[in-house]
C-alpha cells in the first residue's frame, strides 16, 4: 500500500479524496491552522478552539460510515442564530472541551466516521495568517486574503504566518511518504501557509516522495490574478524553497474548459481559466501531464454557506487516476 500525503484541505482535498479511495493507498492530509473565516473564524474566535473547518471536510473525505453520519457532519445551518454554522464544525469545537485536545477530538471524530486514513494540523497551535503585497499594503487575516473586498488588488509579494510549531506526526508522514501531492485549491490561503511552518517545507524537500503538483482549473480574484499553470508550479517551488533545481516532479495540468456559461460567471467574480502553457513547465525541469481533468459536475453553493465556493472542480476519478499511475 502506498503512502500518499495531500498538503491543503478544503473543498479541493475533499474531491481528491473521493477519487483515492478508489486505490490501495493510506492517504494523510496536512492541514493549516491559519483559517479564521465563515463558521470556523467564529467558534475559534468565540471559543479559542482550533480552525476545524478543513479538517471536518477532510475526515468525511475519507470516511467509510453510513451516509446519515456523514451528512450529518456535513449539515449546514441556513437560518436562525447558527445561521453559517455547519454541525461538523460544532461537533469538533465540543470533542476538542470534552477530550481536552485538537488531536482527542480528531481521533474521536475519526472513530464516530469510520475514517481510514489520517487529518494532521501542521502546526501545534492556531496561526494567523498575513500577507505584503505588491504596492506595500499589508493584509492581516486569512478570511481577508480569501475575500478581498475589492475587484482589483494589488498581487500578493510576500506571504506570513504568526510563530508556529511544527506537529512532529505531519514531519513523520511527510519523511515517509510514497507521493506528496500539493494543490488544487487557494494556493495562498490553503497550501502555503502549511509550508511556512518551520521545518515543513524542508521536510518536503528532502522527502524522498513524488512530489506531485495539482494546478488550479481557475484563476481566484486577489491571489492568482492572470496565472497561467507555469505561474502556479514556480510560486509552488518557491515557497518550497527550490533553488537551481525544482522541488516539484511533476505538474497535472488541466486542459479542459469550463462551458461559456460558466466561465462568464467566474468572469463577474473577476476570475478566469487557468491557461495550461505546459512547455514552459517542462522547460523548467518538470514533468508535465496535460489532459481534461475537468469535472462535468456544476457544483452548487450550499444553503448558509457565506463562503465563496468553486463552480467547477477536478475530475475525482480521472485526477486520483493519474496520481496512481505516476506511484504504483
Amino acid at each position: 500500500m502506498k503512502t500518499v500525503v495531500i498538503i491543503g484541505g478544503g473543498t479541493a482535498t475533499f474531491t481528491l479524496l473521493q477519487g483515492l479511495r478508489q486505490f490501495p493507498t493510506n492517504n494523510i492530509v496536512i492541514v493549516s491552522t491559519a483559517d479564521d473565516g465563515g463558521s470556523t473564524g467564529i467558534l475559534r474566535k468565540d471559543l479559542g478552539v482550533m480552525p476545524m473547518g478543513d479538517i471536518r471536510q477532510c475526515l468525511i473525505g475519507l470516511s467509510y460510515t453510513v451516509p446519515a453520519l456523514q451528512s450529518l457532519f456535513a449539515h449546514r445551518f441556513d437560518r436562525g442564530s447558527l445561521k453559517g454554522h455547519s454541525v461538523g464544525n460544532i461537533l469538533l469545537a465540543a470533542l476538542q472541551e470534552v477530550t481536552g485536545s485538537p488531536e482527542g477530538a480528531i481521533a474521536e471524530a475519526a472513530r464516530l466516521l469510520n475514517v481510514r486514513g489520517e487529518v494532521l494540523f501542521v502546526s501545534k497551535e492556531p496561526t494567523t495568517l498575513s500577507a505584503k503585497l505588491a504596492n506595500g499594503t499589508l493584509i492581516g487575516s486569512e478570511h481577508e486574503l480569501d475575500e478581498p473586498v475589492t475587484k482589483k488588488r494589488s498581487p500578493i509579494a510576500k506571504l506570513m504566518l504568526s510563530r508556529a510549531t511544527a506537529n512532529p506526526r505531519t514531519l513523520d508522514a511527510i519523511m515517509r511518504a510514497d507521493a506528496i501531492i500539493l494543490g488544487p485549491g487557494d494556493l495562498y490561503t490553503s497550501t502555503f501557509p502549511n509550508l511556512l511552518v518551520p521545518g515543513i517545507a524542508e521536510a518536503v524537500k528532502d522527502a524522498g516522495a513524488k512530489k506531485i503538483f495539482i494546478t488550479n482549473i481557475m484563476t481566484k480574484l486577489g491571489q492568482t490574478d492572470g496565472f497561467q499553470a507555469s505561474d502556479f508550479v514556480r510560486e509552488a517551488n518557491r515557497y518550497l524553497g527550490a533553488e537551481d533545481t525544482p522541488v516539484i516532479h511533476t505538474a497535472i495540468v488541466n486542459t479542459g474548459k469550463p462551458r461559456p456559461a460558466v466561465l462568464a460567471r467566474y468572469r463577474s467574480e473577476g476570475a478566469y481559466f487557468v491557461e495550461p502553457d505546459a512547455d514552459k513547465i517542462k522547460k523548467g525541469g518538470m514533468e508535465v501531464i496535460a489532459r481534461p481533468v475537468l469535472s462535468n459536475h456544476i457544483h452548487q453553493k450550499v444553503r448558509g454557506d457565506v463562503l465563496k465556493r468553486s463552480l467547477v472542480r477536478h475530475d475525482a476519478e480521472k485526477t486520483a487516476g493519474i496520481i496512481w499511475d505516476l506511484i504504483k
